[in-house]
């Protein structure tokens, strides 16, 4: 059996931003938030079925799904696979705007509700070893927390290396399903939630339809293109910052040892002398 990769733009919507499978959205935040009985999210509603991207490039390495629970908290729930080392400041401000939207001219502050941040990341962001963090505003005194429209929950797949053995928790289950399901040739024994046994089926490429796969596939072409965009851009700037020190050395240093210096070769050296 072949199963999608969870963390493409197109499989997360299917996952977590379809109505016909919001048990899966409802599993996933209860147990990323370690919501306790009473407390729970019991029930969803997609604010946002079409996802419209905020910017062409937006859609190749953020997608989110935006929902209100049963007491109309509004959450955010939103995978990032390309590094941005400053992505916390993005999920403030992306929180702040949704909270800011809530109230239409004249309409009273208590109107407000909590909005919940939860972003999975396919890399690493905070110095951490812990691959789940929540973040309240808090007294720094007592900890108590009285400012609450806002919390932020990430998930840095890059930490979690626990075994397929070692998993106890549902929790533990969701994270090892976002960062592995791809790799994956059939549902493994230890998950026996019917809810995971769903997500599972949802991500089975035998369930998708044609017009599906080839949208999944121009994701994932449009990843590595901005990947390799990325290397280029990284390989071409150490170039011309080598060249730079080359340069600065030629009036003190020989030519092998500029060499030995900077990793260029020896004709590029002897080019820039010229």
């Amino acid at each position: 059996m072949i199963f999608l990769d969870p963390k493409s733009d197109i499989a997360f919507k299917k996952l977590f931003g379809d109505l016909t499978h919001k048990n899966i959205l409802i599993s996933f935040l209860n147990s990323v938030l370690e919501r306790v009985e009473g407390e729970k999210i019991v029930d969803v509603t997609i604010n946002d079925p079409n996802n419209v991207a905020e910017t062409p490039l937006s859609k190749t390495s953020i997608v989110d799904v935006r929902c209100t629970d049963q007491c109309n908290n509004q959450y955010i729930l939103e995978m990032q696979v390309i590094t941005q080392q400053d992505y916390a400041a993005r999920a403030q401000y992306y929180s702040a705007l949704a909270l800011s939207r809530q109230l239409a001219s004249g309409e009273k502050y208590h109107k407000l509700v909590p909005v919940i941040f939860v972003g999975i990341l396919d890399f690493k962001l905070f110095k951490s070893k812990h691959y789940l963090s929540h973040h309240l505003i808090l007294d720094n005194k007592t900890y108590i927390q009285e400012l609450k429209n806002f919390e932020f929950h990430f998930i840095e797949l890059e930490k979690f290396n626990k075994e397929i053995d070692t998993l106890t928790t549902i929790l533990d289950k969701w994270i090892y399903f976002l960062k592995h399901a791809v790799t994956l040739q059939k549902i493994p024994a230890n998950f026996k939630d019917p809810i995971l046994k769903e997500a599972f089926d949802v991500l089975a490429q035998s369930n998708w339809s044609k017009k599906e796969l080839e949208a999944y596939d121009r994701y994932l072409d449009a990843i590595r293109s901005s990947a390799s965009q990325l290397d280029t851009a990284y390989d071409q700037g150490r170039f011309e910052s080598k060249i730079e020190i080359a340069k600065q050395l030629l009036d003190v240093l020989d030519v092998d040892t500029i060499a030995k210096k900077t990793g260029l070769s020896i004709k590029e050296i002897e080019k820039l002398k010229r």
